[in-house]
């Protein structure tokens, strides 16, 4: 929310910045899973699947075919902030090797906060996932975990009191600035390929010299 009142107040910019506060994250991420599907690329469940069950979570990655929605191309980039508390100190480039000169110039601004970091690895369990299987340009924050799980995640002691309040004035302005760049930069993030099916083969089969 500090970092809409920020955006509010650096005037229009040329792109829509959205805010999403999913649900349901933690019961397989129901809520980015509905939007995704809703919105930019549909997977068709099983027959008879429960689509908000755990199956339908657990196979979500390996159904086919993609069928690609009429905003699949409309959004430029998806930031997520999942660890509540916690200073920002970069960004996963989930894999994709070709985002990480623009994510780290979207970056450079911050460098004196701690924050201009870019990992290649990529994250999981949370609200980008679904986005990054279907090829959306959608990335992880760094953060400080604090006593995420050691202490307060999924219990009574994740209260109000255990937020930091300057590593949260901190994150929001950084996430504030990669939405208004993204926004109102010339310059696109690469997307990485739609998946296709992989085509099932034998490791095991060798092909005879002699065949046709």
């Amino acid at each position: 929310m500090e970092a809409a009142r920020i955006l509010k107040r650096m005037g229009t910019p040329k792109r829509t910045i959205r805010f999403a506060l999913w649900s349901g994250e933690e019961q397989g991420l129901i809520g980015s899973r509905a939007y995704t599907e809703k919105y930019l690329a549909r997977r068709e469940p099983k027959a008879g699947q429960d689509p908000n069950g755990l199956e339908a979570f657990y196979d979500w990655t390996y159904r086919y075919p993609i069928v690609p929605q009429p905003g699949y191309n409309d959004l430029k980039a998806y930031f997520n902030m999942d660890n509540g508390s916690g200073k920002f100190r970069g960004i996963y480039a989930e894999g994709n090797a070709a985002a990480v000169p623009l994510l780290k110039e979207w970056l450079s601004p911050f460098g004196g906060m701690d924050a201009g970091r870019v990992v290649a690895a990529d994250t999981s369990g949370t609200d980008h996932v679904f986005m990054q299987a279907v090829g959306v340009p959608a990335y992880q924050f760094i953060q400080d975990p604090l006593d995420y799980s050691t202490r307060t995640h999924h219990s009574n002691a994740d209260t109000f009191d255990h937020l930091k309040a300057e590593d949260m004035r901190q994150a929001a302005v950084v996430m504030a600035g990669m939405l208004w760049q993204s926004a109102n930069s010339a310059k696109t993030l690469p997307r990485q390929p739609l998946p296709v099916q992989p085509a099932v083969t034998d490791p095991f089969k060798v092909k005879d010299p002699d065949a046709e």
